[in-house]
């Protein structure tokens, strides 16, 4: 579709899980006037007052910057709940895309944090949220919020490379919030079924890392960059993703790398009203948390034996940039009344 008088021109800011980076360049590609300001960035080696100067260097900079990127621009996308309290001067109408932690977490962590983010989600034009297990807390603030689901490139991705040994590897960290009680049993209970036949592979990243390590047998990688991360997922016989009940982008990265995926999704959530959470192609699928991890188990088993369940394609078609910028092309131009 060409680019009409309607389609206003955005500014996206913060670069969450690189969906700004894939909605911009996709974007660009159709002929629309989007464009990226990342958040700046401090130095970690700074410390005493390199690190004070520098931070109040890099802000003032950054703000230059972003005055610039923002200078005739019809509307802002911010990726973030309190993004807010750094552009809250630009006098320009904004959306806001809602990622998880900041609704989910940064918001309860102080009453400061909770006026800035729910300032944030009254004042902007419209709200999305990126996950269905989102819905809930973001809709009691504002009703009107619509799911936009996470971003993934599949043209990015390599191609699986699993061969050898047997490997089940685990995209996610070790953490309460992604089910890392249940995704630890997940792992003793699949050590357990399948010996030393096996090879298990997972993040050295989380609270349980330790204990997926000592009494699971995982074998832990170090935390590195996406590029290295990607290629490590694609040399995976079978993922199994977060026992949290919800696909995030690690695991709609192994989906789009065509490595089947195990995932226990939450009933509640994927509950077809919206095409991203109906007939997902996963191992498992929606089940109730209290089998979750006899389901995860007996998938994994039965997708090593045969380990085939193209992914890719729904990845692309649901998730990928060109369906992305299309629903946020619509919703831009009903915003600013196009």
């Amino acid at each position: 579709m060409p680019r009409v008088a309607s389609d206003p021109s955005v500014l996206h800011i913060n670069d969450v899980a690189r969906i700004g980076t894939h909605l911009c360049a996709q974007a660009r590609r159709e002929g629309l006037d989007w464009s990226l300001v990342r958040l700046a960035r401090t130095d970690p080696r700074w410390r005493g007052w390199k690190k004070t100067l520098g931070r109040a260097w890099r802000g003032a900079a950054w703000e230059a910057r972003l005055g610039r990127a923002a200078w005739g621009v019809d509307l802002i996308n911010l990726h973030g709940g309190n993004i807010r309290r750094h552009t809250g001067w630009l006098p320009h109408p904004y959306v806001l895309h809602l990622h998880g932690s900041d609704v989910r977490t940064v918001r309860v962590e102080s009453e400061a944090q909770r006026r800035v983010i729910d300032g944030a989600i009254e004042r902007a034009r419209e709200v999305y949220y990126t996950t269905p297990d989102l819905r809930e807390p973001t809709c009691r603030l504002r009703p009107d919020a619509l799911l936009q689901p996470v971003v993934v490139d599949v043209n990015e991705l390599p191609t699986c490379s699993s061969g050898g040994v047997p490997t089940v590897v685990f995209p996610s960290r070790w953490d309460r919030a992604k089910g890392g009680d249940l995704q630890l049993e997940v792992a003793r209970q699949l050590r357990r079924a399948l010996g030393q036949h096996v090879r298990f592979e997972g993040l050295d990243w989380g609270e349980g890392a330790a204990l997926a390590a000592r009494q699971a047998g995982v074998t832990l990688v170090p935390r590195m960059s996406h590029a290295r991360y990607i290629e490590w997922l694609s040399r995976g016989t079978v993922a199994v993703g977060q026992v949290a009940g919800i696909l995030s982008v690690s695991e709609l990265e192994v989906m789009g790398m065509d490595i089947p995926l195990v995932a226990p999704l939450n009933p509640r959530w994927y509950d077809g009203s919206h095409e991203s959470l109906t007939d997902v192609p996963v191992g498992c699928g929606p089940v109730e948390a209290r089998h979750a991890v006899d389901a995860v188990v007996a998938a994994t088993r039965e997708l090593l034996e045969n380990p085939i369940l193209p992914a890719r394609g729904w990845v692309e078609k649901i998730h990928g940039p060109r369906a992305a910028v299309s629903r946020l092309r619509g919703r831009y131009r009903a915003v600013m009344g196009g």
